[in-house]
């Protein structure tokens, strides 16, 4: 949290916080200039900082955006395994793949920028390619299963693998720049064209699961075939822990369990930015999204609403020691401090902290 002096200057960051800062801004310069156009001191000064502060932590402008690059390749590898890993048939998978690369073009576009132009020096090879090959082994696994229970040579898996990845692939680097139709009408179309052939596409395809592992919207008829889904709500969730290792609950007025703070993106937010408005909005604290450690993504039911469905970017943060405690604001109800395995035995709990953060905390 950043506190002001009487004076009203900022206090100086902490090494980790400092560095999360650097990558957050190189990230931005390296995709809009390139490797070769963003240079040592546009990136200190647009953190505000000397040349030797950005050696000190990286090096080099290299070694600096290999670390940009890795970031980037594993948020975008981690998204893609988990839409493949789930266990479901191949279509739902392939639905599931195509809206995760889109998503994550949506929501991390920079890193996207990245990972598709410039390949790093350590990986002339190319990031991007390696990372597409990475993610057609897995669905080459797949497709192979999937045409053996068909009676088809399980050998010809591998090369629809590469037609499939790379179809998709080259959808997301043109839907980067042109973002219409949205997202989830692409992945539609891509699954269409895949799944159904030339021959036998579809007018007006809708994907018929949920984007997300483990949550499909079943038609009326109940073959999984249909249907436009339940909604989904695109919102950030704030992990708040203190030095005693405790995690925050918070309920909601008009609710019955408890949750993260967090709440609903607004136009042209981040899921980043969300996470530090709604602490601030909620428990009273200030905290800058460069201070926010990024958790990932989550899909499932949500809390409150029927047939409703979250998409959110989960953060976590550390309330420094000895800082002002946070306090009910906003449509906060009610806020209690619990250790991990003490809010492991409530059965008053969002669906997000019982099945994703609290067994993750756990171990």
């Amino acid at each position: 949290m950043a506190k002001t002096s009487a004076g009203g200057s900022r206090p100086r960051m902490t090494g980790v916080q400092r560095r999360a800062q650097l990558i957050e801004v190189a990230r931005g310069l390296f995709a809009l200039r390139g490797l070769d156009g963003a240079t040592i001191e546009d990136i200190a000064a647009a953190a505000g900082v000397s040349k030797p502060v950005v050696y000190e932590h990286f090096g080099s402008k290299e070694g600096l955006y290999n670390e940009v690059v890795d970031i980037e390749f594993q948020r975008l590898l981690k998204v893609m395994t988990e839409s493949l890993s789930a266990d479901a048939g191949p279509r739902v998978l392939v639905e599931r793949a195509a809206y995760a690369l889109l998503d994550y073009i949506e929501n991390f576009t920079d890193g996207f920028r990245i990972l598709t132009r410039d390949a790093p020096p350590a990986q002339p090879e190319g990031t991007f390619s390696t990372l597409l090959s990475r993610i057609t082994r897995q669905v080459e696994h797949i497709l192979s299963k999937e045409f053996g229970s068909r009676g088809l040579s399980a050998e010809v898996g591998g090369m629809y693998a590469q037609m499939l990845v790379g179809m998709v692939a080259m959808t997301g680097q043109w839907w980067l720049d042109t973002r219409t139709p949205d997202k989830a009408t692409v992945a539609a179309h891509l699954v269409n064209l895949s799944w159904n052939g030339l021959a036998g596409l579809q007018k007006d395809p809708k994907l018929s699961h949920m984007p997300a592992p483990g949550f499909a919207a079943v038609s009326p008829d109940g073959d999984g075939d249909g249907g436009d889904g339940p909604a989904v709500l695109r919102l950030s969730a704030v992990l708040v822990r203190d030095d005693a290792g405790r995690i925050l609950l918070v309920r909601k007025r008009g609710t019955s369990r408890f949750m993260q703070p967090g709440g609903k993106l607004e136009p042209g937010e981040s899921f980043a930015e969300a996470a530090a408005r709604e602490v601030g909005e909620e428990l009273g604290l200030t905290v800058a999204a460069a201070e926010l450690e990024d958790l990932g993504r989550w899909y499932g039911p949500a809390a409150n609403e029927d047939n409703t469905f979250i998409d959110a970017g989960l953060f976590a943060w550390t309330l420094p020691a000895g800082s002002p405690q946070p306090e009910a604001a906003a449509e906060i109800e009610e806020l209690l401090w619990a250790a991990p395995a003490a809010a492991a035995e409530r059965t008053d709990l969002s669906p997000l902290l019982s099945e994703h953060i609290l067994p993750r905390l756990l171990g």
